[in-house]
């Protein structure tokens, strides 16, 4: 009996140790949080202008699709480029023209919900816009001053030494076409408005200095010795009006309804080439002035728009030849057409002239250099904008670029205006 118990007692011992050790501790593991993200990363390519955006998807979001967004300016307004499927993500677009640009990825889910992404930032310091319209520009050879007028009435002097804005204001007026000039041992910049006046601006301050009243809306100016000339947008009028005095002097007879831009050749007197503007057909016309600025004969020229004329693009060589248009068509002192510079489909924007060299600029972002008598291309110079005013300066090119491309026509009646521009200067 005494054994039976001593087994038993043995027997539930080794059950409670057993019933002891089989309690279970549960331990809570917490999975990790993954936040809901889109991680945006990019290549640009300086090259083609070109950037390529990536991006990766972390947490458990599903998109309806994706937006992808554009700033200029840090934490600026953004605009939409556009919309990508839910099973892409790579975009590669083009970069604008511009010092700082900010890009961000947009995840729209099905009830409407956005998510971004990081911001990538495209920084290029070497891009200096000047955030002009600019319409027309003069050029100091002597001192490397560039005078800049815009559509808005604003004037600003660029220095091509410092390359910087050094002086600029508000005019408050709507511009026309203008001229440098020398009065009294002094650079002048002579600025026409549709108000009938001509604003005279120290060359180096653009302090205002003096007006003078043509009582006629006002398309251009061109000043010789002393000596104002101005061409009207509702007459077919030019007068010329004395420096010092402030008094005209004599004006053409009105024989058609615009007389145009005004391009000057001065020998012994002074020629005034006009291209007309918004009418048709073009039409380019000569007025002959002596040299103490009296009107003394007016000349038509015989095609009446037959070949390309383009008040826009306009210029006269130094020996008195006319050169116009995106074709680069020549005409002799006498109006007569001569021929076309061979730019192929490069239209060409504006012209300059050295001892040896037409130099022109192009839609091709090139600018062109051709033989100032046979014609013939004899150099080419790459830029990066688009050239729309080209100066000869020593031995450099002065260039006045647009920002993006103009549609520049024979004929023009576009009214085309660069957006902004920036300047590129190079040797020749």
């Amino acid at each position: 009996m005494k054994k039976t118990i001593i087994i038993l007692f043995a027997y539930f011992s080794i059950f409670s140790c057993s019933s002891s050790n089989d309690d279970d501790i549960t331990e809570v593991v917490t999975p990790p949080v993954i936040e809901n993200k889109i991680n945006l990363t990019s290549n640009y390519y300086d090259t083609s202008e070109t950037v390529t955006l990536r991006w990766t998807l972390s947490g458990n979001n599903t998109y309806d699709h994706y937006k992808i967004a554009r700033s200029d300016s840090p934490n600026g307004q953004q605009t939409e480029l556009g919309s990508i499927s839910t099973n892409q993500f790579v975009s590669t677009l083009a970069v604008p023209f511009s010092p700082y640009l900010e890009y961000q990825i947009i995840g729209i889910k099905s009830n409407g919900e956005q998510v971004k992404s990081n911001v990538i930032k495209i920084e290029r310091p070497e891009v200096k816009l000047l955030n002009l319209k600019v319409f027309d520009a003069q050029f100091d050879k002597n001192s490397g001053k560039l005078y800049l007028l815009d559509t808005d009435g604003k004037i600003a002097i660029y220095d091509v030494n410092t390359g910087s804005i050094t002086h600029q204001i508000s005019t408050n007026a709507t511009l026309g076409y203008s001229d440098l000039g020398i009065y009294n041992g002094n650079v002048e910049l002579y600025v026409p408005r549709n108000d009938g006046w001509v604003d005279i601006y120290d060359g180096n301050s653009l302090a205002l200095k003096d007006q003078i009243n043509f009582a006629m809306s006002l398309i251009s100016t061109v000043y010789h010795n002393g000596k104002l000339y101005g061409s009207s947008i509702n007459n077919n009028i030019i007068k010329s009006a004395d420096r010092a005095s402030k008094t005209l002097i004599s004006q053409s007879p009105q024989i058609y309804s615009n007389s145009g831009r005004m391009r000057k050749s001065v020998g012994t007197s002074v020629k005034l080439y006009t291209i007309t503007q918004n009418i048709s057909p073009v039409d380019m016309d000569l007025y002959n002035f002596d040299l103490n600025g009296n009107y003394t004969s007016h000349q038509d020229d015989s095609y009446h728009g037959d070949h390309p004329l383009n008040y826009r693009i306009f210029e006269t060589f130094p020996d008195g030849r006319i050169i116009t248009s995106s074709s680069g068509s020549v005409y002799n002192p006498q109006m007569v057409y001569q021929n076309d510079l061979p730019a192929g489909n490069s239209k060409l924007s504006s012209f300059d002239f050295d001892s040896n060299s037409i130099i022109a600029g192009s839609i091709a972002k090139t600018i062109e250099f051709y033989n100032i008598n046979s014609y013939t291309k004899t150099k080419t110079i790459n830029t990066k904008r688009f050239p729309y005013k080209v100066f000869s300066y020593n031995n450099k090119v002065v260039c006045v670029s647009s920002i993006t491309q103009l549609n520049l026509q024979h004929y023009d009646y576009s009214n085309v205006i660069p957006e902004n521009v920036m300047i590129e200067i190079f040797d020749k």
